[in-house]
């Protein structure tokens, strides 16, 4: 079994994880491959995007992220230049300030919109979302207080 993901406090158990990418990643990485000066219209998206995602509580240092959740929180690490594996926790976000999540695919590209009770919403997406899905699932679960499925392998 491998290790648990760097952070988390010794009575959190992990129950879902996959990795995301800013709303607009792959669009921006389509069109900054046609484009001069590609990686810094890339990180202008990015950066578009994230001030309103902190401002949420979903901190990130970087366009590429690993979201986590636990019993109580969902849960962002940063994640390692090789193989994009959790390196540290970026954001936190009690589960009791999460309204709902929902996901959707958009052909090669899987969406998930977070909305906050403040009313903000966060998006996010992964290419191949499977585990997107599934985490957003998990999520839906926990905020139906449903907590079957406890301790998904990662």
């Amino acid at each position: 079994m491998a290790a648990p993901p760097p952070g988390l406090e010794p009575d959190e158990h992990l129950i879902a994880r996959a990795s995301a990418s800013f709303r607009g990643a792959a669009a921006a990485s389509v069109r900054s491959t046609l484009a001069l000066s590609a990686g810094r219209r890339r990180f202008d998206a990015y950066y578009a995007w994230q001030e309103p995602a902190a401002i949420a509580g979903l901190g990130t240092i970087g366009p590429e992220f690993v979201l986590g959740l636990t019993e109580r929180e969902l849960i962002v690490w940063s994640t390692s230049f090789w193989f994009s594996r959790p390196r540290a926790i970026t954001g936190r976000v009690a589960l009791s300030d999460i309204h709902q999540v929902a996901a959707a695919r958009h052909g090669i590209v899987t969406g998930l919109a977070i909305a906050f009770n403040s009313g903000a919403i966060v998006e996010v997406e992964a290419i191949r979302g499977r585990r997107l899905r599934q985490f957003a699932a998990a999520v839906r679960d926990r905020l139906s207080g449903n907590a079957a499925g406890d301790s998904v392998p990662t």
